[in-house]
């Protein structure tokens, strides 16, 4: 019997109170294993698995990717997906004084 298709984080479904999202390892070499077209199954995350993902994510409009490890094996415990920032449009009129913008970060 063939499990249900696994679908890549989509950064719609994300809020913006929550800029990013954990994506596990098995959920990131299940993702590989059905959508690389590698004929051979990933069983960890590799530099080539990395590379995948990273370039997936970047294409479906993510941010950022960043690779975790496992604290104590070091191997791969998955990613964190960063949405991109809003856009926005600001009007500024200056006039004598000056005036700083920060991000909303700070």
């Amino acid at each position: 019997m063939v499990g249900a298709k696994i679908k890549f984080p989509n950064t719609k479904s994300c809020k913006r109170e929550n800029p990013a999202v954990f994506c596990t390892a098995e959920r990131l070499l299940g993702l590989y294993n059905q959508d690389s077209g590698d004929p051979k199954t990933a069983k960890k995350i590799s530099k080539k698995v990395r590379r995948w993902f990273a370039r997936e994510a970047l294409a479906k409009e993510w941010a950022g990717v960043h690779f975790i490890p496992e604290i104590q094996s070091a191997h791969g415990a998955g990613c964190v997906l960063w949405l991109p920032p809003e856009k926005i449009s600001v009007s500024i009129k200056i006039t004598k004084n000056m005036y700083v913008l920060k991000s909303q970060d700070e």
